[in-house]
């Protein structure tokens, strides 16, 4: 839209003397009042009282040897059939379980399905247990934001109901940044949210929720060298990994068929991905994919690193069309390309 026609001619304003001139760039700006944000405090009480029910305690029984050693986790109701999300590495091993409801009754459970390579688990409630309240979770196109507010609810060493605030501190953090640690699987398909709520051994499985209540991830794991480093798996792997268990109980794992390195000698990005191998008459090679590609992004969101490649694919699932944007090295010419995941054996 034009808006200069038949607008009469005035005079230029004098110059604000504090106002940078575009004819100065390197001139610093300065403001001498800042202007400050209006800011009230979530009421974290509300927001606690709302999801406090969904929350439940994770018990399991390992036996070693000719003893017995029990775990304490947490879990989130998902269906009022009795249906419980939590981390695979809380239920890793246990010869028995019992899920403490909010209301502080004990319930036996079995494992529906565990996948290590996502550290997620779908138990089942036995018998007869009072109505339960299912979670929410936010959906997945609206992923969380870093320095948004969240909060933490679970049963860090077996203290029920504790609850913890922060902010997302980071996204798509993965198992290096994690400090590699021995009880998630290297391989594993990660992309962690940051969190700088206080997390701690017992909080896995539990939620993180936004100001609505509304589930962005599971807590899972926290940096051993680092304080104020907590992470947890999206809502929208959880989401799937419930899809998957309901409908075929058990994950289907994407595979591409391709083999790729990160790689920092990229001309103009400081890291990208490049493809090392692809299997003939696999994904990649059905979709003309070539030795030294590079993987620009993944159904239009820009990667750099090869968990993400690993995360997305997953994301879209087995049988889906993923859209590659990719460098042909030899000429630097940019294509797309659409890959069909299928199902690795």
């Amino acid at each position: 839209m034009l808006l200069g026609l038949g607008c009469r001619e005035i005079e230029d304003p004098a110059p604000n003397p504090e106002i940078p001139s575009p004819t100065a760039p390197n001139q610093l700006q300065v403001d001498s009042e800042p202007v400050r944000a209006q800011m009230t405090l979530p009421d974290f009480a509300r927001v606690a009282q709302a999801v406090g029910p969904s929350v439940v305690g994770v018990i399991s029984t390992v036996e070693v040897g000719s003893s017995r050693m029990r775990g304490i986790g947490s879990g989130m109701v998902v269906s009022v059939q009795g249906e419980i999300l939590t981390n695979e590495h809380v239920v890793r091993d246990a010869a028995s379980i019992k899920v403490q409801l909010s209301d502080h009754t004990q319930v036996d459970a079995d494992v529906v399905v565990a996948d290590p390579l996502f550290d997620l688990a779908v138990l089942q409630l036995r018998g007869n247990f009072n109505t339960l309240q299912p979670i929410r979770f936010r959906a997945p196109e609206r992923p969380p934001t870093p320095g948004e507010w969240i909060m933490a609810i679970g049963q860090p060493f077996g203290l029920g109901d504790t609850v913890t605030v922060g902010v997302i501190s980071g996204l798509g953090r993965d198992h290096a940044d994690l400090g590699r640690p021995p009880d998630l699987e290297p391989e594993g398909i990660w992309s962690f949210i940051q969190t700088d709520a206080s997390i701690n051994i017992g909080n896995s499985g539990g939620p993180l929720v936004d100001l609505d209540g509304r589930v962005l991830g599971i807590t899972t794991a926290v940096r051993q060298d680092g304080q104020g480093l907590a992470f947890a798996i999206p809502s929208a792997m959880a989401l799937q990994f419930i899809d998957e268990v309901r409908t075929y109980r058990r994950m289907r794992h994407a595979r591409l068929g391709i083999q790729a390195r990160n790689d920092n000698e990229v001309d103009g990005l400081p890291t990208a991905v490049r493809v090392t191998r692809v299997d003939p008459d696999g994904p990649g090679d059905r979709a003309s994919l070539a030795v030294d590609d590079v993987i620009l992004s993944i159904n239009g969101q820009p990667i750099t690193r090869v968990s993400e490649v690993a995360y997305l694919s997953q994301l879209a699932g087995v049988g889906a069309e993923v859209t590659l944007t990719i460098r042909r090295a030899k000429d630097q010419r940019t294509e797309q390309l659409v890959i069909i995941p299928e199902m690795a054996t």
